[in-house]
Order: structure tokens, then C-alpha cells, then sequence
């Protein structure tokens, strides 16, 4: 029992309730300190916990036993292992910094301290997600993250299109989150339980019973339903195919708050629920090479996009999307060290990425159109070698974290057998040029060429360089914790992850070769055409390729095919129900309808009764002579 995790979560809850409560009367630096206090007491304690478990301790923590119905029984607690470990690490570490940025970047705004509220209360809701010791306190945590990427999203409200976008992102997870809840049914159905440690020993033990709705069913059909709607719980945080479509309209947001959410948090959550859950995912196969499937799909497609995007913060949000699609076909292939270690990696330089581009945008007064840029290494050399080392690792460059981390996911793609698993490997490898292409596309818009942005530059404070700075020694040097992770991983899943034998070794060979040869192919170009030819690139674009052009840049059209698709058709359906259930049946004839009937029959019946003397006369004559005649009646006959 360790009695200080509670702490971890606790500490920016704490931060969001004085800065929610109190925040408006404070000054912008205190609000600042407490915000930033909050995470990084959380990544001390983080650090001390994790110590614990490198020492052969797994904390633990059960504050109460929250509901008991029936069979079920479910403790709000907490535990570190050797996953949540790496994971509150993370969150908490790239969080502070995130924060600490934050602090620079946000400066002078007017509602500052609503928006360190916000962002302390996400990570919050994120530790609860990665320490819950079941399904339902994560499930919590994975709520918390959906509303607070709502409020934070949708920050700058008073402009439409954000809030647009906030809602956006609520109502699409909001999709994924029906489909959680239903894997979380199914899976107790047939464990009886919800918690990880005592899912973890049934499934070993083969201790599973059908039953319940489900008592018609095999197991396998059973778990096969439950892993198919856990994972698409999963594509709604983690935007996957077909629930990526929030994520880019995320960057309404403030560019910190994209950072976060992009980087070590939200769209994580599904990496790390799938990895949490690989005692059921390994039970059923076909569901991950599915999931294989969809991961490289998304990859493949959001790499595609970011090709013609010139916004800079979209350019990211779609590597982003693409970079999760590395992620799930890591877990996937069941090759789950590889997966989170392309987790770590990519929280580190993306965070980068973003922050860079969040302080390149205040540099520039808000300005986001990287065709407006160009020359600014000359106006901003340190922000140019931080960004520059972020793209690197995200290209995936020798001998950049990104390198390591992407080229064992590929490995374990590789070592999978099938033809579901080759069309992965080609659509990761297609991706591969695609992501040297638009980052390399992305850092000679901005930093080479002709000098468009002629206006002053603003200043980056050194609360905004020193985050950076540590971002970058961890992208560049992040790649030595991947034999780490590996050696502490290893009691975890070590009977899914491939073995380094002889065959894993050829594999390895084969991906080095295939990987850098695909990142050159995809740098070379971006730097042939962007820097030596973008004159080629303009008659393309706006000539014959314009059809094409136009296609990718407004994203294949996907979000117009579900408006139409979808969202039209269920809006006129709810407004022909509302018309003739609500309007018609309900208020005309049931509601209204009786209302006349008894209008109309009390008025008939008042007509009898008006209160005159001739009508009450005549009313007790007609009584009278009613009841004679019936007297009569029944004499004649009785």
C-alpha cells in the first residue's frame, strides 16, 4: 500500500480548484505558479513511485470501494506498474513543461486563469486514466480528458469556428465512448470483474464464463465484440479511422494546449488502454491485424494530407494522427514495447514541434500560413536548430529518438506473417516517405527561401526556451531508453513481444535498409522541389495537378461526406419526427386533441344546464316522467 498516489492526481486537481475559484482575483504570476506547481509536484512524485517499481514494487492505493452491485464491485484506486510508470512519467514530465510554457506564451491574456484551470483539470483527468487500477476509474479519466479537451479546445469560445470545433471533438468521442462502455460490459459478462489485476489472472488462467446476455455466444465471439468496441473507443481518442475527423480542428485551441493534447496525453489514451489490454487483444488476432489495418490506413492517409496543408499547426495535427497510426500497429503486432516506446519518443518531439510552432506563431503576431513565412532561420537561429532537431526526429533520422522508436514498430509489422500484415507493412512504409516529405516541406517554408514576413518579431521569453531546450536534448537523445524500456518492459508482455533471435535480426536488417532509404527518398525530394523547384511545385498546383491539389488539401473531403452522409440525413430525420411525433401526435392530437375533446364535450354538457328556472323545471318534469314510465315498465312486465 503506498499512500501517496492519491497525491499525484490530487496536485493539479488542487491547482484547478484555486485557480477556478479564486484565479480571477489573483495576479497573472501567481496564477502561473500554482498552475505549474500542481503538475510539477505530481512529476516528483511520479518520479519517486516509478523509483519503487524499478526496485521490484508495484504501488498501490484503494481509497474506497466506490459502488457494489450484485457481482460487481468496483474500488476507486490506484496502482504503478511498470506501464502506468512510464506513463505518469510522461504525462507528467512533457505536462510541467507544457505548463511552464504556458506561462510565457499566454501571458496578458484576459482569461489566463481559466486557462491554466482547464489545463491543470486535464491533467488531472489524465493521471486518473493512466493510475486507475480498473476499467471504470480509467473510464472516468478518459471522460475527464474528453470534457477538458472541450473547455480547452473551444478557449477562445467567443468565435464560433472554435466553439464549432470544441463540439466537434465532444460529440466525436462521445461515438467512441459508446462503443468503450460496451467492450467494458462484454468483458464482465465474462470475468465478472473489471479490474486489471484480477482480468490479467482470469484470462491466464482460462477462468472466463459466458453468461449473462451473452449466455448464447462463444467466448471467442464474446471477446472478439469486446476487443472490436474497446478499440473503437480507442479510435475516438486517439483519432483513428473513422473517428480522426476532431483532432485537426483541435488546433483552434491555444497552441500549448495543442501540444498537450497532441503529444503525451489525450490521443495516447488509446495506445496505452490497447496495451493495458493486451491479455485480451492477444486472445484475438484477427481483431488486431484489423486493427493493424485501420492504424496503417490512418497513417498512410493523414501523412497524405499534411502533404498539402499550409497551415503550420495542421501540418503537425496530421502527423500527429499519422504518427498514432505508427503506435496502434505496434501494439498491434503485438511487438507492445515498441509501440510505447514510439509513445515516449513522439511526446517528445512533438511537444516540440508544437511549442516551436507556437512561439515561430507569436513571433510572427499569429500568423500561421507557412507560405507567409520564409527566411526566418536569420530572424530566429534558435528556434530554427529546436525545430529543425524535432523534425528530425519525427522524419525518423539516424540517430534521433524517432529512429529507434519507429523502426521497431516497423520490425514487429515485418516479423507478422499475412496478407493483412504485408498490406500494413507497405502502407507504413509509403508513410515513412510521406513524413520526411511534409516535414522537410514544412521546415523550408518557414525557415529558407525568400524573407515574406517583413514585420517586427516578437520575443520568446525564457519560459517558453527552456521547455524547448529540454525537448530537444530528449528528441535528439531519447533513443538510448529504448533498450531500457525494453529490459522493464519485459515482465510485462515479454510472452507477446518478438523474441531477438535470429530472425528478428534479419527483419531488423531489412527495415534499416527499407526505412532510411524510404526517409531519403521522401527528404531529398521535399528539398529538390521546395528549395530548387518550387516553381514546378506552383504550375503544378495550379494546373494540371489543381484537381488533386484541391482534393488533398481539403482532406479527401471527408468531413463534407459525413455531413451529407451522416449528419444531414439524421438531422432532417430528427426534424420530420419532431414534426410528426412531437408536433403533430403529440401536442395536436394527443395534447391539444383531448384538450378540444373535453372542450367540446363540457361545453355540449353546460348547454344543460344553464341555471334558468323554465330548465330546471323542465328538467325535474322530464326526471319525473322518466322514472314513471320505467316503474310502469317494470310492472307490466315483472
Amino acid at each position: 500500500m503506498d499512500n501517496t498516489l492519491w497525491i499525484i492526481a490530487a496536485a493539479p486537481l488542487a491547482g484547478f480548484l484555486v485557480n477556478g475559484l479564486f484565479g480571477k482575483k489573483l495576479p497573472e504570476k501567481v496564477v502561473g505558479t500554482i498552475a505549474f506547481l500542481g503538475p510539477a509536484v505530481a512529476f516528483v512524485l511520479s518520479v519517486l513511485a516509478f523509483q519503487k517499481v524499478v526496485d521490484g514494487g508495484q504501488p498501490v492505493q484503494t481509497l474506497w470501494t466506490w459502488m457494489v452491485a450484485g457481482d460487481l464491485t468496483i474500488n476507486f484506486g490506484f496502482q504503478v506498474d511498470q506501464l502506468s510508470g512510464i506513463m505518469i512519467l510522461v504525462v507528467t514530465g512533457v505536462g510541467s513543461l507544457i505548463h511552464l510554457y504556458s506561462i510565457g506564451y499566454m501571458h496578458g491574456d484576459d482569461s489566463i486563469w481559466r486557462y491554466f484551470a482547464y489545463l491543470n483539470l486535464f491533467m488531472c483527468s489524465m493521471l486518473l486514466l493512466v493510475l486507475g487500477d480498473n476499467l471504470v476509474v480509467l473510464f472516468v479519466g478518459w471522460e475527464g480528458v474528453g470534457l477538458c479537451s472541450y473547455l480547452l479546445i473551444g478557449y477562445y469560445y467567443k468565435d464560433l469556428k472554435n466553439s464549432d470545433a470544441g463540439n466537434k471533438a465532444f460529440i466525436t468521442n462521445r461515438i467512441g465512448d459508446f462503443g468503450f462502455l460496451l467492450g467494458m460490459f462484454a468483458l464482465f459478462s465474462v470475468a465478472g470483474t473489471l479490474d486489471f489485476s484480477e482480468l490479467n489472472a482470469k484470462f491466464n488462467a482460462d477462468q472466463l464464463v459466458v453468461g449473462g446476455p451473452f449466455e448464447d455466444w462463444t467466448l471467442h465471439a464474446v471477446l472478439t465484440f469486446a476487443g472490436i468496441c474497446l478499440f473503437l473507443g480507442a479510435c475516438g481518442k486517439s483519432a483513428q479511422i473513422p473517428l480522426f475527423v476532431w483532432l485537426p480542428d483541435a488546433m483552434a485551441g491555444p497552441t500549448p494546449v495543442s501540444a498537450l493534447i497532441h503529444a503525451a496525453t489525450m490521443v495516447t489514451a488509446g495506445i496505452y488502454m490497447v496495451a493495458r489490454m493486451n491479455f485480451l487483444y492477444v486472445q484475438i488476432p484477427a481483431v488486431m491485424a484489423g486493427m493493424a489495418l485501420v492504424a496503417a490506413a490512418t497513417a498512410l492517409l493523414a501523412g497524405i494530407i499534411a502533404v498539402a496543408q499550409n497551415d503550420i499547426k495542421k501540418v503537425l495535427a496530421y502527423s500527429t494522427i499519422s504518427q498514432l497510426g505508427y503506435m496502434f500497429c505496434g501494439v498491434a503486432s503485438t511487438a507492445f514495447t515498441a509501440g510505447m516506446f514510439h509513445l515516449v519518443t513522439h511526446a517528445f518531439f512533438k511537444a516540440l514541434l508544437f511549442l516551436g510552432a507556437g512561439a515561430i506563431i507569436l513571433a510572427l503576431h499569429h500568423e500561421q500560413d507557412i507560405r507567409k513565412m520564409g527566411g526566418m532561420w536569420k530572424r530566429m537561429p534558435a528556434l530554427f536548430v529546436l525545430f529543425a532537431l524535432g523534425g528530425l526526429a519525427l522524419m525518423g533520422m539516424y540517430p534521433f529518438s524517432g529512429f529507434f522508436s519507429k523502426d521497431a514498430v516497423l520490425i514487429g509489422v515485418y516479423m507478422q506473417s499475412g496478407l493483412a500484415w504485408q498490406a500494413t507493412w507497405c502502407m507504413l512504409l509509403a508513410t515513412v516517405v510521406l513524413t520526411a516529405f511534409y516535414t522537410t516541406r514544412l521546415i523550408v517554408l518557414v525557415f529558407f527561401g525568400e524573407q515574406k514576413y517583413k514585420g517586427e518579431i516578437h520575443g520568446t521569453g525564457p519560459a517558453m526556451m527552456i521547455p524547448l531546450v529540454i525537448l530537444a536534448i530528449l528528441s535528439v537523445g531519447g533513443g538510448i531508453l529504448g533498450g531500457k524500456m525494453n529490459a522493464f518492459l519485459n515482465g510485462t508482455w515479454a510472452r507477446f513481444s518478438p523474441v531477438e533471435g535470429d530472425a528478428w535480426q534479419l527483419a531488423h536488417n531489412d527495415v534499416i535498409l527499407w526505412s532510411i532509404g524510404g526517409i531519403l527518398v521522401g527528404f531529398l525530394g521535399a528539398i529538390f522541389l521546395y528549395m530548387f523547384k518550387r516553381d514546378l511545385v506552383e504550375n503544378f498546383v495550379k494546373g494540371v495537378g489543381k484537381p488533386i491539389h484541391n482534393l488533398v488539401e481539403n482532406k479527401f473531403y471527408v468531413d463534407e461526406i459525413y455531413y451529407w452522409g451522416i449528419i444531414a440525413p439524421f438531422r432532417m430525420s430528427a426534424s420530420v419526427m419532431w414534426f410528426l411525433v412531437d408536433r403533430i401526435l403529440i401536442d395536436t392530437v394527443l395534447v391539444g386533441g383531448t384538450a378540444k375533446v373535453v372542450y367540446w364535450t363540457s361545453g355540449a354538457v353546460r348547454q344543460g344546464h344553464p341555471g334558468t328556472i323554465n330548465v330546471g323545471a323542465a328538467a325535474i318534469v322530464l326526471g319525473f316522467l322518466g322514472s314513471f314510465c320505467y316503474l310502469v315498465y317494470r310492472y307490466l312486465n315483472g
